[in-house]
């Protein structure tokens, strides 16, 4: 061929096949550890794994949290950092204890004015669960509303709630344990001094969770360590009661540590992790003197929480998936053994009321009866909680009752955990999850996804749900007609309803 026809062939091929376009550089961002290099989808930035403390290993383990070491270059934020030791068998992913990172979602587009930010706390009972339990995509809808999604990982079980007293001795506060909550105080500090990096407002940051996430949230309410790193609270079946005394605390994570054979600190940070978590115990929480330094209704009572407004609920099916690992242990209970289940809750005197408003002469009955308590007594706390807030009269509260009822899952992959309205059921909605599910979505389940989740951003954004063309969700005054039921119409009419609360209350004196 000569010359000329190959010259002729590369014009030719060079106008039928174009090169193909370079790809479109990483998005970066400077944060106070370096540089780091995330990833772009459909008008939505993450950056993944961004480490918020240093490791807690070795003499660092239950110690609080530490800065992260500064890195040289640009950090691949790509990837979830390793999830944080636990036993939980539905978690499939790594475990370290080189666990304490976060993961930012934001709009790709940046606007004039900086973006409200959401930091979500996971939930699992302080044992369990992990920030990036949503997925490298799962926070997008919340994006899309204009809203800054943060997620964390932080301590848990032994290693995130273990008030040892050598702890206290060698802490500069005199406090030891509350770790997990030491650390999602930190990732809140990196919030305040990096968001700007991804475009967000330091100044107009929610914190929101569900489950222990919403009790950690009720926590740090009440948390003098946390005071001005968020502005707005929203509280999903989840909220907090009295707290264990420092000396009992320490005293019970000193028999933890015995029965270990490693009664002193070096010895327990020689142990490995596996021994840790095979000792079992839950999660210890105490009036430590820093992260805590009174009981909570005290804080409300005498106006030293802090003062932000409050979005909180419970669901109504919350007894169905709670009951059988609460003291009643509903896996079992039976018409038989159904009053000394009570005992365990009630002491040998159980109230008339409880016997005639949750009957249990057959087996199917007491399981019924043991299920909706459990959901009434969650009911109770959340509407306790509420109450607290209303009456400082400092910052408004808005209360929930979660009703609906969802499409059914496949047949191949059936629900068996937060069906109906159970525990969990409303994350879906309320942060735009149903596309991440194969359910046959109804216009009812699609209507209340956009409802709440408006409600759940226009909060983040002022601290009021309402906005816009949704219902009016009014302010909580402590009566049962302020409280939003959140469901379909014919579900508010049918299963709307749930005990008066004040009553009991009372009882208690709030």
């Amino acid at each position: 061929m000569s010359n000329k026809a190959v010259a002729l062939a590369a014009l030719l091929a060079t106008s039928v096949f174009p090169a193909a376009a370079a790809p479109a550089p990483a998005p970066t961002a400077k944060v106070d550890g370096g540089r780091l290099a995330g990833q772009e989808k459909d008008g939505v930035v993450s950056f993944l794994g961004i480490p918020y403390a240093a490791p807690p290993i070795g003499d660092l383990r239950w110690r609080a949290p530490q800065p992260a070491k500064p890195w040289q270059g640009i950090r691949q934020a790509t990837q979830f950092s390793p999830v944080c030791p636990q036993i939980a068998a539905w978690v499939k992913m790594p475990q370290s204890e080189d666990c304490l990172a976060l993961n930012v979602w934001a709009p790709a587009h940046r606007a004039a004015r900086p973006y409200p930010v959401l930091v979500y706390i996971h939930g699992g009972a302080l044992m369990n669960g992990h920030g990036s339990e949503w997925g490298p995509e799962g926070a997008r809808s919340v994006v899309q509303k204009g809203v800054i999604f943060v997620s964390i990982n932080y301590r848990l079980g032994v290693l995130g709630f273990f008030p040892h007293p050598e702890l206290s001795a060698e802490s500069p506060d005199h406090a030891g344990g509350n770790q997990g909550f030491r650390d999602q105080i930190a990732a809140l500090q990196w919030v305040k001094r990096n968001i700007r990096a991804f475009g967000g407002d330091p100044d107009n940051v929610t914190i929101a969770g569900e489950s222990a996430g919403g009790s950690s949230v009720a926590a740090l309410i009440v948390s003098p360590m946390a005071k001005g790193l968020f502005q707005h609270a929203i509280s999903e079946s989840g909220v907090i009661g009295g707290l264990m005394p420092k000396d009992v605390a320490e005293k019970s994570a000193k028999d933890r540590a015995d029965t270990l054979k490693a009664p002193h600190l070096a010895d327990l940070r020689k142990l490995s992790v596996e021994d840790l978590l095979k000792q079992g115990g839950g999660a210890t929480v105490d009036v430590d003197g820093a992260v805590f330094t009174e009981q909570p209704d005290r804080s409300f009572a005498e106006g030293h929480q802090n003062k932000v407004p409050w979005l909180l609920g419970w669901n109504a099916d919350e007894g169905v998936d709670l009951a059988p690992d609460s003291p009643l242990g509903a896996k079992d209970i039976t018409a038989t053994n159904y009053e000394s289940r009570l005992q365990r809750v009630f002491g040998p005197q159980i109230p008339p009321f409880v016997l005639s408003s949750y009957p249990g002469k057959t087996d199917a009955q007491a399981l019924a009866s043991a299920q909706k308590l459990i959901t009434d007594m969650i009911g109770l706390s959340h509407f306790g909680a509420a109450t607290m807030q209303q009456k400082t009269k400092t910052q408004p509260v808005y209360l929930y009752h979660y009703l609906h009822t969802p499409a059914e899952p496949t047949a191949d992959n059936p629900c068996y955990y937060g069906c109906k309205a159970g525990h969990t059921s409303e994350i879906r909605f309320a942060y735009g999850q149903l596309s991440r599910e194969t359910r046959a979505w109804t216009k009812d389940d699609l209507a209340l996804q956009e409802q709440m989740l408006g409600y759940w951003t226009n909060f983040a954004k002022t601290g009021d749900p309402n906005g816009g063309a949704l219902p009016k969700w009014p302010v909580f005054d402590g009566t049962p007609a302020t409280v939003q039921r959140l469901g379909s119409a014919s579900e508010i009419q049918e299963r709307g309803n749930f005990p008066d609360f004040r009553p009991y209350l009372a009882m208690t004196g709030q």
